[in-house]
């Protein structure tokens, strides 16, 4: 896998999960994207569960990999653009390009100092369930941008 979604906790809404589950079964069988889930944590205060959030999304980081994480201050891209962006780090990283999103509180300090880069699906703020339908929907139209298919017009 060139891509891994790396995302907090296990979907509770089923509906979005099996909107996500479908758009990324339509690019998995070139062997490009892949899921990998980090734990909920339960804490009692939200930065406890950020930094201990973290701590577990950075265990699954490879030294190789290149990291993009999701936050709403990140940068914003077409859908073009982001085509061209993760076909130049597919390219380019000697790893995997991992596409990270957080828990419904953020990331920690110490991953954004891992990232490599940003990227925001929106000014708005979405769950994080959301997140992971909306970046699940992007990469599909992001392969098939790269491929030169009819699903983006």
């Amino acid at each position: 896998m060139k891509i891994v979604v790396l995302a907090v906790g296990r979907p509770r809404e089923k509906r979005l999960a099996s909107l996500a589950d479908e758009y990324l079964a339509r690019i998995r069988p070139a062997g490009l994207v892949g899921v990998e889930r980090a734990p909920d944590v339960a804490a009692g205060r939200p930065a406890e569960a950020v930094e201990r959030e973290g701590q577990e999304l950075l265990k699954r980081i490879r030294p190789r990999d290149c990291v993009v994480l999701l936050r709403e201050d990140g940068t914003e891209r077409t859908s073009r653009e982001l085509a061209s962006f993760l076909a130049e780090r597919m390219e380019a990283t000697a790893g995997r390009v991992v596409l990270v999103v957080g828990g419904p509180w953020g990331t920690s300090r110490e991953l954004g100092d891992r990232a490599d880069a940003t990227l925001s699906l929106s000014r708005m703020t979405f769950t994080h369930e959301m997140c992971f339908l909306f970046l699940a929907e992007q990469l599909y139209r992001a392969f098939s941008i790269l491929a030169g298919t009819g699903y983006h017009h």
